[in-house]
């Protein structure tokens, strides 16, 4: 019997130390699963944290985009400095909020819809906002209010990226790819 004990121990099979320094790296995995989770749209675990950063993103995007408009002389927006000041601060609470809401209530259309749901939240937004504010921040026109909208999501998307990875020191997979 002794012979077939040294038979059942086959050379592929795994040492308990090697199945133990397996469990240890699945229970650090599965601690930071939920990272990019809830990083989907939130930039930091502390909300108040994610609303500055998400506030100065939002400001710089923002002025880059009316900056770039105004560069080759077609501006989107009629506006003055506190009117900037009130509409970024009103986009990014009220957006935040409603972000929060769907998140919770239709996590599933959200996914699905691939980010294009989010742009059309803030162009209701940002229609309402303009709305709201009748001097210092108004759109030209609809047209306009599009462009907006597209360029700056598109804009917000890289630059948040882009701060995650840094703070985060990580890098984030998009759709479940795997990354070296």
């Amino acid at each position: 019997m002794n012979s077939n004990n040294k038979n059942d121990k086959d050379p592929k099979k795994p040492t308990e130390e090697e199945l133990l320094a397996l469990l240890e790296e699945l229970k650090n995995k599965k601690k930071n699963r939920n990272i990019p989770l809830s990083l989907g749209f939130l930039l930091h675990r502390n909300f108040v944290v994610h609303l500055g950063l998400s506030l100065i993103i939002n400001y710089v995007i923002a002025a880059v985009v009316l900056g770039f408009a105004a560069g080759i002389h077609q501006p989107l927006m009629e506006i003055n400095l506190l009117g900037f000041m009130i509409g970024i601060i009103l986009l990014t609470l009220i957006e935040n909020f409603v972000k929060i809401l769907m998140f919770k209530y239709f996590l599933r259309i959200m996914i699905l819809s691939v980010g294009i749901l989010s742009v059309f939240v803030q162009i209701i937004v940002l229609y309402a906002i303009d709305l709201i504010l009748a001097k210092g921040f108004g759109f030209n026109g609809i047209e306009h209010l599009f462009v907006f909208a597209f360029s700056f999501s598109i804009l917000r998307v890289i630059t948040s990226n882009y701060l995650r990875r840094w703070l985060y020191k990580e890098r984030l997979t998009i759709f479940g790819g795997k990354h070296k």
